[in-house]
């Protein structure tokens, strides 16, 4: 025979019932916790969705190669080595601009290498670095204007800051597509300019 209060059923006791509450209400919380995940996932996935189909990225490109190119058509020797980045109109920095590329550093995961406060990290510290002079990797230097800024975020690896790897920034950076973006480019340019 049984106890009076069997503890192992619903209703069984208040102790069993303590359980069976106790057990519903984590499980209820494990689907929650899953079913947020499965939102932000979704969510992070369609923003991707959205940037690859902006307007910027489905224009058909300019030039494509010629399918039927003979043989025997041979190209000059390029008399150039390296083209530097077109200039840029000065980005300012508005208020709005700067918002939205804050919420692009918060939500890209720029604060991960890069501080606002000066403090060291796996990218240089962001705070000042609008105007500055960079010492690069290969001895040279450059000044952090638009056109250095912009190019460090579509083209990481072309200037490297002195005691920085390469490749770093541009594995961290190759889902946001910022080449395509070129909007987005500008409030976080803006948005590093308001770090004094």
């Amino acid at each position: 025979m049984t106890d009076e209060h069997d503890e192992t059923t619903p209703g069984g006791g208040s102790d069993g019932l303590w359980r069976w509450l106790v057990g519903g209400l984590l499980g209820g919380a494990v689907v929650l916790a899953l079913l947020v995940a499965a939102y932000a996932i979704g969510h992070n996935r369609g923003e991707d969705a959205a940037r690859a189909t902006s307007p910027a990225t489905t224009a058909p490109a300019a030039t494509e190669p010629a399918a039927t190119t003979p043989a025997t058509t041979t190209k000059p020797p390029s008399t150039t080595t390296t083209t530097p980045p077109p200039e840029t109109a000065p980005i300012e920095a508005t208020p709005a601009l700067v918002a939205r590329g804050k919420t692009l550093f918060t939500e890209d995961g720029c604060a991960a290498c890069h501080s606002l406060s000066g403090a060291a990290g796996a990218g240089p510290s962001l705070e000042g670095a609008a105007g500055r002079t960079v010492e690069l990797d290969d001895g040279t230097s450059a000044t952090a204007d638009d056109a250095y800024l912009e190019r460090s975020l579509t083209d990481p690896d072309a200037q490297i800051v002195k005691g920085y790897a390469a490749g770093i920034m541009s594995a961290a950076v190759a889902g946001h597509k910022f080449a395509d973006n070129p909007d987005d480019v500008g409030a976080l340019v803006a948005f590093i300019k308001s770090q004094k």
